[in-house]
């Protein structure tokens, strides 16, 4: 008959195991890439633009990756490139030259690529006003 101390401690050993290695892969995942470049800005609005930024960190075997992000017009690409880390792209995707036609705040945008994530609005602030830019996505794969 087995003892009942030693399963109880096995199982508690086991459990702990368990959760040490949750923590680690949680702890190891890589997050979002640095950005390599921008690669376009459209003027959107009043003081507002679309930028284009180029994900190339995946080497041969990885696509490109671009992802699109509207904030308030910045003074280089540098602070640009800067404010992207920690903002929210309203669109990711494998191609580059989405945005077609820009009318106020209202963007149409076109891809013939892979699309990973899009929302069709955002928003940016300029002079302490909040401005909400509306897309419209026309998506198809080749």
């Amino acid at each position: 008959m087995q003892n009942p101390r030693v399963t109880k401690w096995t199982l508690w050993a086991l459990l702990v195991v368990c959760l040490g290695q949750m923590l680690y892969i949680y702890a190891s995942s890589p997050g979002r890439p640095d950005p390599d470049r921008i690669v376009s800005v459209t003027p959107v609005g009043e003081g507002g633009a679309i930028y284009e930024v180029l994900y190339d960190s995946g080497g041969a075997t990885v696509p490109y990756v671009y992802r699109y992000f509207v904030m308030d017009l910045q003074a280089s690409d540098e602070v640009a490139l800067k404010k992207t880390k920690k903002a929210t792209p309203f669109l990711v995707t494998q191609s580059t030259g989405a945005v077609r036609e820009v009318a106020g705040t209202t963007v149409k945008l076109r891809t013939r690529e892979t699309v990973y994530d899009f929302h069709n609005t955002a928003y940016f602030k300029t002079h302490g006003e909040l401005n909400i830019v509306t897309f419209d996505l026309d998506a198809t794969l080749p």
